[in-house]
């Protein structure tokens, strides 16, 4: 009998602003998987909606997202872990290996295995990566509407030279994370 497997990646782990965001995914049938999923980094914005929308109706998917101020009182590597493994929960698909792009440590009754560059080589993290990446993105799109000085809507949170300049003359909101250098 095949193995079920489960793929997982993150987005925002490097972000100034923002939550850190991790999906899940599981094929239903690789048959039917929809084409051309590709590391979301290697995407464009208007790639990863269309092909988002054939991800969820093709997989199981789950997700984890931990908030800014979580991430300053516990840090980024336990925000991690804590984001994955509500990833892990929240896909209801029964999982016989977990494939998780990095180097994340959990402690799980899953067989896990780690892949440096997994987006790049497991389509289930590849496809994790975009929706992930689709949530998080879209959730900045939503804070710069609160927010317009940053242009979260372009930056997603990230230390561009725009977003560094706001922080400069404006400060920095209740959204970005505090422990960051700036």
């Amino acid at each position: 009998m095949p193995k079920i497997v489960c793929g997982i990646d993150e987005v925002g782990r490097g972000a100034l602003a923002g939550p850190l965001v991790v999906a899940s995914v599981v094929f239903k049938n690789y048959q039917n998987v929809p084409k051309n999923i590709k590391d979301s980094k290697k995407t464009t914005q208007l790639f990863r909606k269309k092909i988002f929308r054939s991800i969820v109706n093709t997989a199981y998917i789950g997700t984890g997202c931990v908030d800014a101020c979580i991430i300053d009182k516990i840090g980024i590597t336990k925000a991690t872990k804590i984001a994955v493994e509500q990833s892990i929960k929240s896909n209801i698909c029964n999982k016989d290996i977990i494939l998780i792009d990095g180097n994340i440590q959990l402690n799980s009754n899953h067989k896990i295995i780690n892949v440096i560059k997994g987006d790049c080589n497991y389509i289930s993290i590849a496809a994790a990566s975009i929706v992930a990446k689709f949530i998080r993105d879209n959730i900045m799109v939503l804070k710069s509407l609160e927010h317009p000085v940053y242009h979260w809507e372009k930056n997603k949170g990230y230390g561009t030279k725009d977003h560094l300049l706001a922080i400069k003359l404006y400060g920095i909101t209740e959204f970005h994370r505090k422990t960051y250098r700036m």
